[in-house]
């Protein structure tokens, strides 16, 4: 099997990952009109421009991102067997091995770009999980008798909501779109 097929194939598969993460819309009719008459009996319509729960869309993010972060890691064992395998020269059938000798030592060093850069990126994701963490600190200390508290939280329920149900309903590829 040819090197550019194997690659091909992984990011085939890479890109079925994420597209699986990819967001959908779903805020029924009646949820809509029940919070738009909430926020109309509220005055809830020019709140503080400042949103109370921000960082709660990330919530899907998260799933993803742990999710990309397991499959990264796969490729990093992957990438690594190819490459310890490359270097020792009584194993017999690898990978690069069916690569003509003359573009071998290219493709190593394709592969080693590919690593680094994927390397680079789960560590970003590290980030991304640290910025997680944080939220729920945040969200544990909100005070959820205050007044103002409420109304914002009122306020931002149909987008919470949203971001809920692209969790709940967004783990198949089958995602529909109404309002």
């Amino acid at each position: 099997m040819p090197f550019h097929f194997v690659t091909i194939c992984l990011l085939v598969l890479l890109g079925a990952v994420m597209t699986l993460g990819a967001p959908c819309q779903y805020i029924s009719k009646n949820l809509k009109q029940n919070h738009d008459s909430i926020a109309r009996g509220l005055k809830l319509v020019d709140l503080i421009p400042d949103p109370l729960f921000t960082s709660n869309n990330s919530c899907q993010r998260y799933n993803d991102v742990r999710l990309m972060s397991a499959t990264l890691e796969v490729y990093a064992h992957i990438f690594s067997s190819i490459l310890q395998q490359n270097q020792q020269p009584d194993q017999t059938d690898t990978l690069l091995d069916q690569v003509p000798e003359s573009q071998r030592s290219s493709l190593v060093d394709k592969l080693r770009a590919l690593q680094q850069m994927m390397e680079h990126l789960k560590r970003h994701l590290r980030q991304v999980n640290q910025e997680r963490e944080e939220v729920m600190v945040k969200l544990k200390a909100i005070k959820v008798d205050d007044i103002m508290v409420q109304r914002r939280a009122l306020a931002e329920f149909k987008e919470i909501f949203q971001a809920a149900s692209l969790i709940g309903s967004c783990g198949s590829a089958h995602c529909s779109s109404s309002e």
